[in-house]
């Protein structure tokens, strides 16, 4: 039995991991996050308060608890600072604490730049968030890109900017025209620098040695560059496979593998989402869920459950549970339905994720229904305490996608959690 848990979002991300971090990560030693950058948001509720984390692992606010960032994320280091000083009057961050990966990828005023502007003129945009993920991550595969460690080195760093005045069209003037985003962006490196370290040696040394480590993913698993409804993806590895090529370590250590999805199903941006509700169901969804993104505010789209996409999902990571989360949003609705199949008007019925956007686009859901129920649900307990047509809900969503429900969430807090 191996001692890393490895927290997936099972759907297109918003599932509520950063909740479910806080709560699992009690039961472990280090919690690393292994992939995306400061485009996600992770809302976490600290005695009553609403925190919204988006580079900092979920686990930060367990005093006892080491927190990492491994090579897969990629770094915006001014906005990591002042999310830093953000979190400073709740915890206290020292460099044994808080493991900053010389690895990890820097995103700077340039790459933010790219990104907005491809997102502005392309005929096809994304959906992104513009904030200089894919361009870094492209840099990063172009080995062009500046690590974090060489960042907080200023000659490294003055050596990376030679480099791009001299190879790069228009770096020299962006430089220029943003001297002011550019001083900000050299002044992180500063405070940052104590925090940079091998941590994916010691995130080794610390498995090897036993103790217990909970890996964090950003996203969802259908944004993943490889598996997801690509090209509406991210632009990293948000599945499980993620997390290993991120802190390098053999998958003969993983103990599970969770995946989060929230009871029905949500998406921001572009790209296909077959079960979206455009209707007063929809909306009521979205109000009573506040479906808003945590980094941008932008409204996200809802839908009702998609179990041919949730299936997928457990497959390319295969997890041993999921937690199926926001439950308390369905209260009160009178039928509930889950997609089990798609219909499409060329190929038929269609019961496995397909690979092709277009083919998932024209796809029309096919629904199974359950009845909803009128009562509160429980804050904490366990599964036996939730009203009987949620737990016919449950067992429902388990029978369809093969893969247990360990967890439900009921609420916003910590103890907003039952224990199946």
């Amino acid at each position: 039995m191996g001692n890393v848990t490895i927290l997936v979002g099972a759907q297109w991300g918003d599932e509520g991991k950063g909740k479910w971090i806080d709560i699992l990560a009690d039961r472990v030693d280090i919690v690393a996050r292994y992939q995306g950058g400061n485009n996600a948001g992770h809302t976490l509720y600290v005695d009553g308060q609403k925190v919204v984390l988006h580079q900092i692992p979920s686990g930060i606010f367990h005093p006892e608890k080491i927190s990492a960032l491994a090579t897969g994320v990629v770094v915006n280091p001014h906005q990591l600072v002042e999310e830093m000083k953000k979190v400073s009057h709740l915890v206290t961050l020292t460099p044994e604490r808080l493991w900053l990966s010389a690895r990890a990828h820097v995103i700077s005023p340039w790459h933010i730049h790219l990104d907005g502007k491809k997102e502005t003129e392309s005929a096809q945009p994304i959906g992104t968030t513009k904030r200089g993920i894919g361009p870094t991550y492209a840099e990063k595969a172009n080995r062009t890109g500046l690590r974090l460690g060489d960042y907080v080195n200023t000659a490294k760093r003055e050596r990376w900017y030679a480099t791009m005045r001299l190879e790069t069209p228009g770096f020299a003037t962006h430089q220029e025209v943003y001297a002011a985003e550019w001083k900000q962006f050299d002044a992180a490196a500063v405070p940052l620098a104590p925090y940079v370290t091998d941590a994916e040696l010691l995130l080794r040394r610390a498995i090897a040695g036993g103790l217990g480590v909970l890996m964090e993913g950003a996203q969802g698993a259908l944004l993943d560059i490889n598996h997801g409804t690509y090209p509406y993806v991210t632009s990293s590895e948000t599945a499980a496979g993620g997390a290993f090529a991120s802190v390098g370590f053999a998958p003969k250590q993983i103990d599970k593998i969770y995946g989060v999805a929230k009871a029905y199903v949500t998406r921001v941006g572009e790209g296909p989402l077959p079960t979206e509700l455009k209707d007063a169901v929809g909306q009521h969804i979205a109000n009573v869920g506040k479906e808003f993104g945590a980094t941008t505010g932008r409204p996200r789209r809802c839908g009702w459950l998609d179990a041919v996409a949730l299936r997928y999902s457990a497959e390319i990571s295969g997890y041993d549970g999921i937690i199926l989360n926001k439950m308390d949003i369905l209260t009160g609705l009178d039928e509930i339905k889950v997609c089990v199949a798609y219909q499409h008007p060329e190929l038929g019925r269609i019961e496995d994720f397909p690979w092709d956007f277009e083919v998932l686009a024209a796809c029309e859901p096919i629904y199974k229904s359950f009845p909803g129920w009128t009562e509160e649900l429980p804050h904490g307990g366990s599964f036996k305490d939730l009203p009987h047509n949620a737990q016919i809900y449950v067992q429902g969503v388990e029978d369809l996608i093969k893969v247990p429900v360990t967890m439900v969430g009921t609420g916003v807090n910590r103890q907003d959690a039952i224990f199946k």
